[in-house]
């Protein structure tokens, strides 16, 4: 299979240059200035004004940023402009990270009032300016070695490791300055020539921009992190974002990699169709299916497959043999003559995560070999491969096993971060909840990838909203406040559900619920998993809303009998994953345990105690959890064959609703229920 690289060398071409460049010292820079052709928008009228307007005169730091910017599709920023200084911060690994206006604040500290502010962010973006020192110095004069550099890293990008003077020449015959010629001030005719021998050819270069979402997990509204004194996210800032940029741009490709309809309040309610009708709205090409689009029963999917404008990807999901109806394994779209083919793919181990009602008939085929089958159905028809990949850590693993993708859209996991690549194709990670898409630029000569260049755009609150997107959000979320607005109890404490706590370490919250659930059935013992819970709630009044934002799953009470030796192998699969925040973490009633992190997964558990006696392992107790859990959910598949005494029928937050209703108000506290030992900070 021919070995398809990002940054494209043409060896015996490089190879003349090199030469070149080794016998000759270059005065000037050389650029072709032959006969004027047609040159595709937007970089037409960039070309066109710097031509006409004052063609002479020096163009600026700034003007220049402006003018690459505009010619080559790169996102304007519209930083968050905040009252003191923040530390710029540019991504996060770890999946409990969130946006705050670190993310969002300008990159350099001279720019804040520039009128070119948001082009000027904009190759910071793409790193196509180093930082320096913190200043941009927008109004001195551009020089050509400046000029010059930026669109070369804005052309070949700046993460893979290419020569790209060689490359400018290679491609463009645009040779390489240095010394005093690169230092000269360079004229807004000089730039339009350069940029002129980039576009002259309209069979030449072109780029296609590709718009990535992520894990949006229905957050439809704006929500402030703990971290944050801004609120971030919300599908009317994104839409607006994305109509503007395309409004700008020709040749873009909108994608999600999974995860979007459900899991707040609002999606939950109307089971995920006002997050359909938004991305509708957005004018989404393709959206790959995650683990918690089984959220829902199979009828769920299949109605908001139907109601989307656009196709549900999934190359290794089957229903009783067969693709599913409404389900594609790929979808070949074409911008700028070039031919994209995007690929879905949904954990294989999607089935684990999620209720077993909502896969019935459902099998997940192994990620790994779906990916190859369809690369290679496609790998000769297509100019770029992409694979829409919701296989959380796989992303990192997929492209060292299947060859001939080009860019791997990682799902799942959650991170912000710069592209990575892996293998021969790049690994892009857009985000969660709505707090950022990604503008991928691929750039080509002809129909061969030369380069491309990648930014996060983050969606904070000073981003303009689109009024169409505002008022159908609006409406959803007037007829859920009408349901939701009950007061049910009320809390003296600041109830704790944060991600790092319910899935690392006893939380006041867990307790809370388990003992709920505990209370509800009379059962010896509670478990939760700590990725059912949300939210936190803060002290007051605690409404209905508060209650399906804190367990927004369709979740079932159980009780069932269960021995002291299965309780044990549970909850040593509850700390298997640690320090890794896993969902399948429990928070418990009835009892307590300790853990010992140094020791391998499997052989964590050092003491479990029930009324402050150590368990019996072969004693039978009643135990209750959610459906979820006993159904063989994040690996519990040790409660699968336990006897069921009780199936409650009753949903998980009505339980802890009731119990609320009857307690009226509370104070939970840590009380030891979990000890770490060895632990992580």
């Amino acid at each position: 299979m021919e070995n398809r690289r990002i940054w494209t060398r043409r060896s015996v071409l490089l190879l003349v240059v090199l030469v070149a460049l080794v016998a000759c010292v270059f005065v000037g820079l050389v650029v072709p200035s032959g006969a004027q052709t047609i040159i595709p928008r937007p970089a037409a009228a960039v070309v066109q004004e710097l031509t006409l307007t004052r063609p002479d005169e020096v163009i600026t730091r700034a003007e220049a940023a402006d003018a690459l910017v505009r010619s080559f599709q790169l996102p304007k920023i519209k930083p968050l402009i905040t009252p003191e200084p923040v530390q710029k911060k540019f991504e996060y690994t770890d999946p409990l990270g969130v946006i705050d206006e670190g993310f969002a604040v300008p990159s350099a500290s001279d720019i804040t009032t520039h009128p070119l502010l948001e082009s000027i962010e904009g190759l910071y973006k793409v790193r196509a300016v180093d930082p320096g020192d913190g200043l941009f110095r927008p109004d001195e004069p551009a020089t050509i070695g400046f000029f010059v550099d930026a669109m070369a890293r804005v052309i070949f990008g700046v993460d893979a490791q290419v020569d790209r003077s060689a490359l400018l020449a290679a491609e463009f015959g645009i040779q390489p300055v240095t010394g005093d010629a690169a230092a000269a001030p360079v004229t807004r005719q000089e730039a339009a020539r350069i940029l002129n021998a980039v576009f002259a050819d309209p069979d030449g270069f072109a780029t296609v921009t590709v718009l990535v979402t992520s894990d949006i997990h229905g957050h439809l509204e704006p929500y402030k992190p703990g971290t944050s004194t801004y609120f971030i996210g919300g599908m009317s800032r994104l839409a607006k974002f994305v109509e503007d940029f395309k409004a700008a741009n020709p040749n873009v490709v909108l994608l999600d990699i999974g995860d979007a309809p459900y899991n707040t309040n609002v999606a939950n309610l109307f089971e995920g169709k006002p997050v359909i009708e938004v991305m509708n709205l957005m004018g989404y090409d393709a959206m790959a299916i995650g683990n918690h689009d089984f959220d829902y029963p199979q009828e769920t999917m299949k109605r908001n497959a139907l109601l989307a404008d656009f196709p549900f990807l999934s190359a290794n999901t089957y229903r009783d043999g067969y693709y599913p109806a409404y389900l594609l394994p790929r979808v070949m779209l074409e911008r700028a003559g070039r031919s994209i083919a995007v690929i879905g793919l949904t954990d294989h181990n999607s089935a684990v995560f999620t209720h077993p009602n909502n896969v019935k008939g459902i099998t997940f085929k192994n990620h790994f070999e779906a990916a190859a089958e369809q690369v290679e159905m496609v790998r000769g028809k297509a100019d770029v491969v992409i694979v829409l990949a919701h296989t959380h850590g796989d992303n990192y693993k997929l492209s060292t096993v299947v060859d001939g993708i080009d860019f791997v859209m990682g799902g799942g996991n959650d991170v912000v971060a710069f592209p990575q690549l892996i293998g021969d194709a790049w690994l892009i990670s857009p985000g969660k909840h709505s707090e950022a898409v990604v503008v991928l630029n691929i750039n080509f000569s002809g129909d061969e990838i030369i380069g491309f260049n990648s930014s996060h755009v983050f969606i904070t609150e000073n981003l303009p909203e689109h009024p169409v997107v505002s008022e159908l959000v609006a409406g959803y979320v007037a007829e859920l406040d009408v349901k939701m607005g009950e007061t049910i109890g009320y809390t003296e404490v600041f109830l704790d559900g944060e991600r790092a706590t319910v899935r690392l370490k006893e939380s006041n919250l867990g307790n809370l619920v388990a003992d709920a659930l505990a209370a509800v059935t009379e059962a010896d013992i509670a478990f939760q998993n700590g990725g059912g819970i949300r939210a936190s709630i803060q002290p007051g009044p605690i409404t209905l809303k508060d209650i399906y934002t804190i367990l927004p799953f369709d979740n079932r009470v159980v009780v069932i009998e269960a021995t002291g030796e299965i309780i044990w192998q549970a909850l040593e699969n509850g700390v298997s994953a640690y320090p890794g925040a896993a969902g399948q973490f429990l928070q418990v009633s009835g009892l307590k345990y300790t853990f010992d992190a140094a020791q391998p997964a499997g052989s964590r558990i050092v003491s479990v105690t029930v009324d402050d006696k150590p368990i019996e392992l072969d004693k039978v107790y009643r135990v209750v959890a959610n459906d979820f859990l006993t159904g063989g959910g994040d690996y519990y598949t040790m409660l699968v064959d336990c006897k069921i005494v009780a199936d409650t029928k009753l949903w998980l937050r009505d339980a802890f609703t009731e119990y609320l209703r009857t307690v009226g108000t509370v104070a939970p506290e840590l009380e030891g229920r979990i000890t770490i030992l060895n632990e992580e900070n």
